[in-house]
């Protein structure tokens, strides 16, 4: 499935991939992806979102939009300190120094934040931005893995 990394890319960047709203995944459908992703991210969309970060960073802390929420993917030690790649609701950014809760799928599929954690910005792979109606910037991994399990069904 290789030659299509570059198509997948060029639609992320492009912005044909659609923004995902609650209703479709979102935040929740991250979260699942995460924990079934391989241990190797794919670098193009990581790439991306490193590139833009300084800007998201930047409007997190001169306020999100009423009925925002900001969320980050990271890799981080667990409770066992192992790496885990997870997606965390930012409490608080100041520096390089970010404080948040770490989201879990519940019983009935939805995320809840649940054990605090701070980390190093260092730590980050990928930024979202939700707003109440459920539009969503960034997410460039999860949009990535998204169209990649579409495609692979589009296959089956």
């Amino acid at each position: 499935m290789r030659p299509l990394l570059p198509l997948l890319l060029a639609l992320l960047l492009t912005g044909a991939v659609h923004a995902q709203h609650p209703g479709a995944g979102g935040i929740p459908l991250l979260v699942e992806q995460l924990a079934q992703a391989p241990e190797t991210l794919p670098e193009l969309p990581l790439k991306e979102a490193r590139r833009t970060l300084p800007q998201a960073r930047q409007r997190y802390q001169r306020g999100l939009p009423t009925g925002a929420s900001f969320y980050l993917t990271a890799r981080i030690l667990n409770e066992a300190a192992t790496p885990e790649t997870v997606v965390l609701l930012v409490d608080q950014w100041q520096g390089s120094r970010i404080s948040g809760r770490i989201l879990r799928l519940d019983g009935s599929g939805r995320a809840t934040p649940g054990s605090a954690v701070e980390f190093e910005e260092t730590a980050v792979l990928d930024w979202v931005l939700l707003r109440p109606n459920g539009a969503e910037e960034g997410n460039y991994l999860g949009k990535f893995l998204d169209l990649e399990d579409r495609l692979a069904t589009l296959h089956d």
